[in-house]
């Protein structure tokens, strides 16, 4: 009896359990039918779109107004490429902004304060203070145009600091100002290529694959422990096979399940549902790959440390849901500390992987998706390796 006999088995066997398959292929199309069709309007249809126009309300003490900074500021919003985007409106009190944005006068609102040009004459770095609205959308824009405008000051405060600050003036002399200036350099347009986006239907699509690849995992823990439970194993073990053999055979049959799951779900989804999956099917095929033995390690390392099939099942299905979460996969989530937390789960970059493609990204910008995903999945992989040597797959 070899690995591949016993992968053969296990495949079949779990093929004939209709609450696997029904769970595995069936109910990931579902939910991405359901998702895909109930947030299309929240999400988008995948069709190039422009914000609105962005009101701002800006607040500066007099002394800023009339300073540097202030008049870079005046020109900065002035500019034609930022003109068209903003509506500028100047307040006279951080309270009055704030009554705006809750009324829905204004949409966003900069603070700019005598100690922030104080540090930037001084050569320090600086950052605007901001106020957000009540749409995300529109605050993104708004952080995104005046964070132009200070990398721009600060860059030239580094210039000052090295050169002299002669030169910051020779160059604002050039431009015809006479003032320090802050030239936009900004651009309207999609991720990825331009007129492209990702729709609800393929963000849940590559959001469902990767938690329900992930849930294939949660076969090979199942499996493990009816062979225990059933007391099959030690007749296993009494064979001419060796542990590992077995151990292996077992991975293998639940990784072609997985890697079936992944085929059917991407391709029905293409045909059901027009899920664009982007020009690289190698590279898929990769992602897949990955997603795989990240699933398998994952379940091999509950599986070995837990005393049960009852508590592995929940401790199971409780980090999937937790990374699944955490990662975006149910709703987008704007917290930064909760995405940074989920930079180290395996369903952030495989869902970054399928989105940087389904838009059209750069080869380099897919290809460290993918890099973070394998390293991800290099330390399940280590981690399982050294449980397994110090644990084992026997009967007890």
């Amino acid at each position: 009896m070899s690995i591949w006999h016993i992968c053969i088995f296990e495949l079949r066997r779990i093929l004939k359990i209709r609450s696997v398959v029904i769970n595995l292929f069936i109910l990931p199309l579902l939910l991405i039918f359901i998702l895909g069709t109930a947030l299309s309007s929240a999400m988008g249809t995948g069709k190039d779109t422009t914000p609105d126009t962005l009101r701002v309300g800006i607040v500066q003490s007099n002394e800023a107004a009339s300073s540097p900074v202030g008049e870079a500021l005046k020109a900065f919003v002035a500019a034609p490429e930022v003109a068209q985007m903003i509506k500028v409106k100047n307040m006279s009190s951080q309270d009055e902004t704030v009554d705006a944005l809750k009324q829905g006068d204004l949409d966003f609102a900069v603070i700019m304060t005598s100690d922030m040009v104080q540090q930037w004459m001084a050569g320090k770095t600086v950052k605007l203070q901001w106020i957000l609205g009540k749409d995300n959308t529109l605050n993104v824009v708004g952080q995104t145009v005046f964070t132009s405008f200070t990398d721009e000051l600060n860059r030239q405060a580094a210039i000052a600091k090295v050169l002299g600050p002669e030169t910051v003036m020779a160059i604002s002399m050039q431009n015809g100002t006479g003032l320090p200036s802050a030239q936009p350099n900004i651009k309207v347009s999609s991720p990825g290529n331009s007129g492209q986006s990702y729709s609800a239907s393929q963000y849940y699509a590559a959001a469902m694959l990767a938690m329900f690849m992930l849930y294939s995992g949660m076969t090979t823990v199942n499996s493990l422990f009816t062979e225990r439970d059933k007391q099959t194993l030690a007749r296993l073990q009494a064979t001419p096979v060796g542990n590992g053999v077995i151990f292996a055979g077992k991975v293998a049959g639940n990784s072609l399940l997985a890697f079936l799951q992944a085929i059917i779900i991407i391709v029905m989804t293409n045909l059901l549902f027009g899920v664009n999956w982007g020009g690289h099917p190698w590279l898929i095929v990769l992602i897949c790959i990955l997603i795989t033995l990240a699933s398998m390690t994952l379940g091999i390392i509950v599986a070995l440390v837990s005393k049960s099939a009852a508590s592995a099942t929940a401790l199971m299905q409780g980090i999937i849901i937790v990374m699944t979460f955490i990662s975006g996969g149910f709703t987008p989530i704007a917290i930064d500390f909760v995405q940074r937390i989920s930079e180290f789960t395996v369903n952030h970059w495989a869902l970054q992987s399928f989105l940087s493609m389904m838009l059209g990204a750069t080869l380099q910008e897919v290809m460290h998706n993918i890099f973070m995903l394998g390293a991800v999945c290099a330390v399940l992989a280590a981690a399982a390796a050294v449980i397994y040597r110090k644990v084992g797959y026997r009967y007890e």
